[in-house]
């Protein structure tokens, strides 16, 4: 059998790239463009509004629900380990650093990186710890799916998930995602609840009020001050550089990391900086860091000006440390600098040697260590999630296929019109092996949008140098890759057949960073598909609607070379954008599915789901899922759907 082969291997990553440089070559210039203090508080608000709708979350800023479950009392300060509640029954664990002195006290919100043991990690107790004994009152949470918030332990086909906080992360984002919601907005949400907490102490000083975190913490901490007047400096650590910088560096992102719709709002990084300047905040990086230090200095370059027309350029600063990806100590002490400076605290910024780092046992707030195991009235994420899925379902009207079609194009982005692409005639593909009437693939690339191809293929026996005259043809939209699907089809041979590898798939598959042949791992969250889809959101489209229209373009192409009656056959991953294409184009007599998902409803209600999160129509379960959508096709057009699978099949 013929390899599967990826003739444009860098096309989406190139295409991503460029889009990028594009917005921030206009964002640059509108930088530039500013020229007053009135200037730049516009452009302040302006961002600081875009930042908030990308964001979507509850309103409630009151006093959360709090249980105290514990502490450990020391010479200088004192561990409350202390259960607070972000969401009705939605439970945070969290420790709280109090000072053993009398008085009104910096706050500090310190949320924790990437690190399975969650507040418990070295690195965040001896940053806690410090500034607590500098005077602060530091509240350190553990994350969702981190310290004693693991969600998956109850689940025993989670391997790849459970032990991967990350993995966690991305696995409850696409869930989340099909419920039109967004796990970064949960995520802050966590930290915004912990600060109304933090300043509802007697010890806390509302007027300073700092926030702080690495890697995802850093995530966080640029996220949550950006959402917030009530912080008065920040210090974000190992994130800040520029999506510019990640994308040409082929960095894949937490689920957390690419909030929807904020490059559609023509936002960098930067700008999450902006939203509340001029206060002061502090960039932190490393040398030798996978979050590029150059695009945390160009961030900081780019910010400075927009700070400097607001007069407070010094409250801005950056300080790159010399090691790897983590919150050193040199960075920690640059930290402790900056907080004691604009917290007007009069102590020492060398971290002591005098810590005391304790077990996790040590600090747990719940009798078994995780919440799960220890509070079974307490909710999970996943659970909080089923029951909106279960409302939305309950709630949705019925809609006419008119008011079902205009709807998915609302959610996938589609324009009104679609266009007959431009088009290449390419090399084609013979293989030997194979009977001589299936021996040759005749390739036509279609470029739906500029530098982006999808390439078309035309099984016969002959090779066509021109698109071939034909009545009837059908186009097959692949689970992997059309050549090698389309070859093993039971078919009539005095047919015309053609395969589309749409984007990402088959022929356009990309191939770059650390993805290469792990394409075909549906056990792997964050695949190169993720990836993509990831950057997609953040423009806000989603690839499912890049391939769906994709495909929408080669029927329009098809049609425009004389095919009288097309007919498409959709496997696996081709099923939900075959699908819709087929109900959007009155083009389409016919659809077939083989290895068809029943429903979107069980890729929620499942703890886990294999469908990966190029297939998912952000907010679909808002207003339909898919049998109301193969049952509008049904109403229009011939529909057959010979098999249904709950997960996604490897080989076929």
């Amino acid at each position: 059998m013929h390899n599967q082969r990826s003739i444009y291997g860098n096309m989406i990553q190139e295409y991503a790239v460029n889009r990028m440089r594009s917005l921030n070559a206009a964002r640059c210039a509108r930088i530039d463009s500013l020229k007053t203090k009135a200037d730049a508080e516009a452009y302040v608000a302006e961002v600081r509004a875009k930042v908030k709708s990308c964001f979507p979350m509850p309103d409630d800023r009151s006093v959360p629900e709090v249980k105290l479950c514990g502490t450990l009392e020391r010479e200088k300060f004192t561990i409350e380990k202390i259960i607070y509640f972000s969401r009705p029954n939605f439970p945070v664990t969290a420790n709280l650093y109090v000072p053993n002195t009398p008085g009104k006290h910096p706050g500090v919100v310190f949320v924790c990186g990437h690190s399975g043991d969650g507040k418990a990690c070295d690195t965040y107790q001896r940053g806690a710890q410090n500034l607590a004994l500098m005077g602060c009152v530091v509240l350190l949470i553990d994350p969702v799916s981190q310290g004693e918030r693991w969600q998956f332990l109850d689940v025993p086909y989670a391997q790849g998930i459970h032990g991967s906080c990350t993995a966690e992360h991305s696995m409850q984002g696409k869930q989340l995602r099909l419920c039109g919601e967004y796990i970064g907005a949960w995520r802050a949400y966590d930290a915004l609840r912990g600060l109304d907490y933090l300043l509802s102490r007697s010890e806390v000083d509302p007027s300073r009020i700092g926030i702080t975190g690495n890697s995802g913490g850093g995530t966080m901490t640029t996220f949550v001050q950006a959402l917030d007047s009530r912080f008065t400096m920040a210090a974000p650590s190992c994130y800040v550089t520029s999506w510019q910088r990640n994308f040409e560096n082929e960095l894949v992102a937490d689920a957390e990391q690419m909030p929807p719709g904020i490059l559609e709002a023509g936002c960098e990084m930067g700008d999450f900086i902006l939203a509340y300047a001029p206060r002061p905040v502090i960039l932190l990086g490393q040398k030798n860091d996978f979050f590029d230090a150059r695009g945390l200095k160009e961030t900081w370059e780019r910010a400075r000006k927009v700070y400097k027309l607001l007069g407070a350029e010094e409250n801005l600063q950056y300080f790159i440390g010399p090691t790897d990806h983590g919150y050193s100590i040199e960075n920690r002490e640059t930290m402790y600098s900056f907080f004691a400076q604009h917290a007007q605290l009069d102590s020492a910024t060398k971290e002591s040697e005098a810590l005391e780092i304790f077990p996790a046992k040590d600090l747990n707030c719940t009798p078994t260590g995780q919440l799960m195991s220890s509070y079974k009235e307490y909710f999970t994420l996943h659970q909080i999630l089923e029951a909106d899925a279960k409302r939305m379902a309950a709630e949705r009207k019925t809609l006419s296929n008119a008011e079902l079609k205009s709807e998915l194009k609302k959610a996938l982005k589609l324009p009104e019109n679609i266009e007959v692409p431009y088009s290449r005639q390419m090399p084609p593909i013979a293989w030997p092996s194979v009977p001589p009437e299936r021996a040759v693939f005749s390739r036509f690339g279609l470029e739906g949008e500029p530098g982006l191809f999808t390439t078309l293929k035309i099984n016969s026996a002959r090779a066509y140098r021109h698109f071939p005259e034909m009545e009837k043809l059908t186009i097959y939209l692949p689970h992997l890759d059309s050549a090698q699907e389309l070859l093993k089809l039971d078919r009539d041979a005095d047919e015309f057949y053609a395969g589309l590898d749409y984007r990402n798939i088959g022929e356009s598959l990309a191939l770059t960073g650390s993805f290469g042949a792990e394409y075909r791992k549906f056990n792997m969250i964050h695949n190169q598909d993720y990836h993509y889809d990831g950057i997609e959101l953040m423009f806000g489209s989603s690839m499912v609607g890049r391939r769906v229209l994709d495909i929408l373009r080669a029927i329009e192409f098809v049609k425009a070379n004389g095919v009288k009656q097309l007919h498409l056959i959709a496997r696996g991953q081709g099923v939900i954008p075959g699908t819709i294409a087929a109900l959007l184009s009155d083009k389409v007599e016919s659809l077939t599915l083989y290895d068809a998902p029943a429903n979107c409803m069980d890729m929620v209600q499942k703890r886990i789901t294999r469908w990966p999160q190029s297939c998912m129509v952000p907010g679909l379960l808002k207003f339909t899922d898919l049998p109301e959508i193969y049952a509008a096709v049904k109403a229009e057009k011939e529909l057959n759907i010979i098999n249904v699978v709950n997960e996604p099949v490897l080989e076929v």
